[in-house]
C-alpha cells in the first residue's frame, strides 16, 4: 500500500499489516513530519487529523497512541524519476544512424559481410604462406 507524506509529498510503500487494524502514527523519513495513517488507502490531511484527534480525546485509543513511541515503519521510499530528454534524443539519433547506414549499404550494393569474409580469408591465406615459407627456410638451414 502507498502512503504519502502530507508535508513533503514523499511516497512510501508499506505493508498494510504494519498499520494495525485501527491505524497508527507514522513519521516521514524525509522531513520527520508525523501523522496518523489509517488502514485505508486515503491519506489523512491535517484537517482530518485534527478532527480525528478531537474524536479520540475521550477514547482510550488516544492514550495507547501516546504511550507508544512513533517509529518509522519498514518502508521503501518511492521516487519517480522523470525521463531524460537527452537520453531519449541520443537513442533516437542512434536508431536513425543505424537505419541510414543499413539503407546506404543496400543502396550502393556494398555487403559488409562479404568484405569482412574476404579480408579474414586473405589474412589466413597470407599467414599460411608466411608460415610455410618460414618452415622451408628453417628446414634448409638445419639440413
Amino acid at each position: 500500500m502507498f502512503i504519502v507524506c502530507s508535508n513533503c509529498e514523499f511516497k512510501y510503500l508499506v505493508n498494510s499489516a504494519d498499520l494495525k487494524p485501527n491505524g497508527r502514527m507514522v513519521e516521514c523519513a524525509n522531513c520527520n513530519h508525523q501523522w496518523f495513517q489509517e488502514l485505508d488507502d486515503a491519506v489523512i490531511t491535517s484537517s482530518k487529523k485534527e478532527e480525528f484527534d478531537q474524536d479520540l480525546k475521550s477514547n482510550k485509543q488516544k492514550e495507547n497512541l501516546e504511550k507508544d513511541p512513533v517509529r518509522n515503519l519498514p518502508s521503501t521510499v518511492v521516487r519517480q524519476e522523470k525521463p531524460s530528454a537527452i537520453n531519449s534524443a541520443i537513442v533516437i539519433t542512434l536508431a536513425i544512424v543505424v537505419i541510414l547506414a543499413i539503407w546506404i549499404y543496400r543502396s550502393y550494393g556494398v555487403n559488409t559481410f562479404i568484405i569482412i569474409d574476404f579480408y579474414i580469408r586473405e589474412f589466413f591465406f597470407n599467414l599460411n604462406l608466411i608460415i610455410s615459407d618460414l618452415s622451408k627456410i628453417i628446414h634448409n638451414i638445419l639440413n
